[in-house]
């Protein structure tokens, strides 16, 4: 028999009625209301997931960070100290070499003496004697004096020498530590390179989250121990010591950067030395680096093309080449925020030489160092 159900138009209207058919049916208000607030837990449960697997991601990629940001501050240390060494090397070279030519020059106005100024004074000594038993007196004390002079000379000469050569050894020895100091300022770069890789791969994980993953706890815990760590290495980069030496510029490379520099108004010739110093060490290590940077200012060939300058004047532009890549480089710190000389344009331009902070550091205490030592020799 079929049900038949009458609503009676009563006070209270359909909805009691309703709530009569649904009773008499078995069904229940609160059905719908479960399975919205399932619906709601899956989705919740679902971006803590989500947030727990970024969180894992980012953790991983975080310690990679920490690891590498390390490394790349200890190596500039290293290199910083490197900087330092072959600049005191240059220097004791330098000073020993001028000592041995001027010990040199003495040396010869004393022989000349001896046998000019010294041969006439002996003739006159002797030739005035009263007799020929003081007159060989004369003679042989006169001998005697010139040989000590004569000895003395030659000592200071040989001195000289061995100091020379002892610094020429020293300067051997620093040409085979640029090659490892290459390899400090290839770890450097690495280390740096993998660190920022590290963050930018954490920062784009926490980047992806929706809104409700985003503000899981785990999500903000890790982007918390992120920034933590962002801010232990940029701590670590204020605590170094920044005291960078001035290696020795080869003349070559010095007139280059002296006369690059006015090309880019408010710019000193210090700036582009130091950055060819912690480049190339004045083109000691031309590369190809790891990341394909070629040259003595270490451009990646796209970047030279996009900039390039003949420096020479002779009619073609090639990043190996000294005159063209100081040029560029000096036009490419111009348009990268350096002209006008300021702090912030300066630090701006060498960020967007070399996107690392240690960089930026690394070539401003050389520029410093570059500027006192021109100081002390002007």
């Amino acid at each position: 028999m079929a049900l038949v159900v009458v609503l009676l138009a009563v006070p209270g209207g359909a909805a009691p009625a309703a709530a009569r058919v649904r009773a008499a049916t078995g069904a229940s208000d609160e059905a719908p209301a479960a399975a919205k607030v399932e619906r709601l837990d899956a989705k919740a449960r679902a971006a803590r997931a989500r947030a727990e697997a970024a969180a894992r991601q980012v953790d991983t990629l975080t310690a990679r960070y920490e690891e590498r940001s390390r490394a790349a501050a200890d190596a500039a240390d290293r290199l910083a100290a490197a900087f330092t060494v072959s600049a005191g090397v240059d220097r004791v070279r330098d000073a020993d070499a001028v000592h041995l030519r001027s010990t040199q020059v003495a040396h010869a106005a004393r022989i000349r003496a001896l046998y000019t100024d010294g041969g006439a004074a002996l003739a006159v000594t002797v030739l005035g004697a009263p007799d020929l038993d003081e007159a060989m007196w004369r003679l042989s004390t006169l001998d005697r004096i010139e040989g000590d002079l004569a000895r003395r000379s030659a000592l200071d000469l040989s001195t000289a020498g061995a100091r020379a050569a002892r610094s020429a050894a020293a300067a051997r020895v620093a040409a085979e530590a640029d090659d490892r100091l290459a390899v400090a300022l290839r770890a450097v770069q690495d280390d740096a390179s993998a660190a920022e890789e590290a963050l930018g791969r954490a920062r784009t994980a926490l980047d992806r989250l929706d809104a409700e993953a985003r503000g899981a706890e785990a999500a903000k815990a890790a982007a918390a121990r992120l920034a933590a760590a962002q801010e232990a290495a940029r701590l670590r980069r204020l605590a170094a010591s920044g005291a960078t030496g001035a290696l020795g510029i080869p003349l070559e490379f010095e007139r280059l950067y002296r006369a690059a520099a006015p090309s880019c108004p408010g710019v000193d010739w210090t700036l582009l030395a130091a950055v060819g110093q912690v480049e190339s060490g004045h083109g000691r290590n031309n590369g190809p680096s790891s990341a394909g940077a070629i040259g003595p200012m270490q451009f990646m060939p796209a970047t030279f093309a996009s900039y390039a300058v003949d420096g020479d004047h002779d009619g073609d532009v090639d990043a190996w080449d000294p005159a063209d890549a100081v040029w560029t480089a000096a036009r490419y710190l111009c348009a990268s925020g350096a002209e006008g000389g300021s702090d912030d344009g300066v630090r701006d331009a060498l960020f967007a030489y070399n996107h690392a902070q240690w960089y930026v550091d690394l070539v401003l205490g050389a520029r410093q160092a570059i500027a006192d030592r021109a100081s002390a020799t002007a």
